[in-house]
């Protein structure tokens, strides 16, 4: 296989993120149109925001461990007509159940969609390229609500929220019959990475499975990820009701906002994660090329979150969202790196137990900050501020954390000569 193949796989994952994360976000920029016409109040709509998370991390632990078994490849193919199922049945969504369960369904098959897209890719990059490869899937993400948001928005208002939905799934039905050629080809040299040597295999990747998911590493990289994908989930939710009740913008500012903080967090966010995959191709030291720089981003994001209440005009929204959205995508590319680094030949179990833990939190979220709206009343305003500034301080506590309690001590494995390194 000639060396661009790997960049065409790398290219195709990027596309299915967009599709992913666009199919995500629209239940958000359809949420006034929903609402009014379902006649939802604010819990029921967080409900409806919550459903999508319901199967979506059971999946995401289940879905993971099952391509390590049937092959990443024919997983994403059956992710892919899952999908398009499930946004299709938004057509004949008349009222509030019907909604739920194609949200249900939705989050049942994009739960596996990161873990098993990065233990794909990671098939096809080296240990230190992948940071750089698995920003690039993460920037399809955020593409995916930037690039689309603007479009959704018109098609929603030229042809209704239901229309949408279901274009939408026209577009997974598209990459699934691309991806019967391209999920066919395999990666001639096979990265292959090994902890130390031992006479019953088996017993031992069980054992290494469970000492990893009890190790400080996988633990507070976890935490910090669950509770920065509170951030995501509030983006998908209620941020764009945010920024047209209480900011006063319109829905296409709303939607410009959104795509280009998004755009901009992204690109900074590879940056930063070139940065990083160059830091530990020379110390080959997690703590500090990934953990410690997942750390920052995360108090970072915690700080300039807490300033988005108090600003107003477009301008200065764009900023800070642009900032927090770089280190939440940082988070987000260098967390899962650090994963498949504790048992390389169980990433699919590692990956899929992470995002399964991490997602959790969109299963929470939505409900308690639909609430909190809803019990504000009249005051919508203190009701959103909140739900902001509860995220921006639990941010902030993740990093104090990793600080007073992360091991800096405990060993890994490496793909490099097959050894052991200190993070």
């Amino acid at each position: 296989m000639k060396s661009w193949a790997k960049w065409i796989i790398l290219f195709s994952l990027f596309i299915m993120a967009i599709i992913n994360f666009a199919d995500k976000s629209i239940l958000g920029l359809a949420g006034i149109h929903i609402t009014k016409d379902l006649n939802l109040t604010s819990t029921e709509f967080g409900i409806l925001g919550s459903s999508f998370f319901w199967l979506f991390s059971i999946f995401g632990i289940v879905g993971g461990s099952l391509s390590d078994r049937i092959g990443t490849g024919k997983s994403l193919a059956i992710m892919a007509i899952v999908w398009t199922i499930a946004q299709s049945m938004a057509l004949f969504a008349t009222s509030l159940p019907v909604l739920i369960f194609s949200r249900i369904l939705l989050g049942a098959g994009e739960g596996a969609f990161l873990a098993t897209a990065i233990s794909h890719i990671s098939k096809w990059f080296k240990p230190e390229s992948r940071g750089f490869a698995i920003s690039i899937i993460n920037f399809g993400n955020v593409v995916g609500i930037a690039v689309t948001a603007p479009i959704i928005v018109s098609l929603i208002s030229n042809y209704g929220w239901r229309q949408a939905f279901f274009i939408s799934g026209l577009f997974s039905f598209v990459w699934f019959i691309c991806w019967l050629w391209l999920g066919r080809m395999k990666p001639t040299i096979s990265f292959k990475e090994e902890v130390r040597t031992i006479e019953n295999k088996k017993e031992n990747n069980r054992k290494d499975v469970w000492k990893a998911l009890r190790s400080p590493i996988f633990i507070f990289t976890t935490l910090i990820a669950f509770i920065a994908y509170s951030f995501i989930v509030f983006g998908l939710t209620f941020n764009p009701s945010y920024l047209i009740k209480v900011k006063g913008l319109s829905e296409q500012q709303s939607a410009s906002a959104i795509a280009i903080s998004g755009l901009i967090g992204a690109v900074l966010a590879i940056v930063l994660s070139i940065i990083s995959d160059r830091f530990y191709k020379k110390t080959q030291s997690l703590w500090k090329s990934r953990i410690l720089f997942s750390a920052i981003s995360i108090l970072l994001a915690g700080v300039l979150y807490a300033l988005y209440p108090l600003l107003n005009g477009l301008s200065a929204i764009i900023i800070v969202l642009s900032l927090v959205n770089t280190m939440v995508i940082t988070i987000n590319t260098l967390a899962p790196a650090i994963v498949v680094s504790i048992v390389p030949q169980q990433r699919g179990v590692m990956t899929g137990t992470y995002f399964g833990i991490m997602t959790s939190s969109g299963i929470i979220t939505p409900i308690i900050f639909g609430k909190l709206i809803q019990n504000a009343g009249a005051n919508a305003v203190g009701g959103y501020s909140i739900a902001i500034y509860g995220m921006a301080i639990t941010m902030a506590i993740a990093a104090l954390l990793i600080f007073l309690f992360g091991s800096r001590n405990q060993q890994i494995s490496t793909g490099k000569d097959n050894k052991l390194v200190n993070l």
